[in-house]
């Protein structure tokens, strides 16, 4: 076993805040990067939605693909040694590697759904249909960017750049409670989450940054 699971062993309470680094090991990319020639964060907002419905819903069906992806060591780690996880991933993995109670302040890729009726569908079965609507022209793909039981628009599960994020107050209860607060793969720029490690010191946590290698950190090879 090495130094950082022996800490987490040790500790009352650890806690870890986790972002793109961790996912990237299992094959899925950062925002940092572009889609089709512009930064990837500039399409991922409310307006952009609203203004260019099909190129966000072609670029969202694309990204639902990484929920094809498998959980990598450092997933299953923090499972395994009971971390309680706050993620700002939208990928699932966590969730995947067992860490069911995984805080997903972004939201997840895993559905689509209607704010008017409650209406919900698997995003996988919901790009296969959108895909094949927009083969068909851009008619038939607006249709499909309503919902089926009511006519009103589907939403994404997924908590856009100008949307508020979720759960902010339980992981703030978290960040106050834990006695060990690790930041796995992310580069705290994104608010409100970038605040959770300084609540945690303030609170007497131990906070430890692993942004180097999420694999090696918890790996038990020499």
């Amino acid at each position: 076993m090495n130094d950082l699971k022996r800490l987490i062993k040790s500790a009352r309470y650890p806690a870890a805040l986790t972002g793109a680094g961790i996912s990237a090991p299992s094959g899925i990319p950062t925002f940092q990067g572009n889609y089709k020639g512009r930064p990837l964060r500039d399409y991922l907002t409310r307006d952009y939605m609203e203004d260019h419905p099909l190129d966000f819903f072609d670029l969202y069906c694309d990204m639902v693909k990484w929920c094809e992806k498998e959980p990598n060591l450092a997933h299953y780690a923090l499972k395994e040694l009971n971390v309680r996880v706050i993620t700002q991933n939208i990928d699932g993995l966590h969730a995947k590697a067992g860490s069911t109670d995984a805080l997903e302040m972004h939201g997840s890729l895993r559905f689509v759904l209607c704010h008017g009726c409650g209406w919900r569908e698997d995003s996988a079965e919901f790009a296969a249909r959108y895909r094949e609507a927009r083969a068909q022209g851009d008619k038939a793909a607006r249709h499909a960017l309503r919902c089926p039981v009511c006519g009103e628009a589907i939403d994404t599960d997924v908590v856009l750049y100008s949307d508020a994020v979720r759960h902010l107050s339980e992981a703030i209860d978290i960040a106050s409670s834990c006695d060990l607060f690790l930041v796995i793969g992310t580069s705290l720029v994104t608010y409100p989450a970038a605040g959770l490690p300084d609540i945690a010191r303030q609170s007497g946590a131990k906070v430890i940054m692993i942004n180097d290698d999420c694999i090696k950190a918890f790996s038990d090879e020499e």
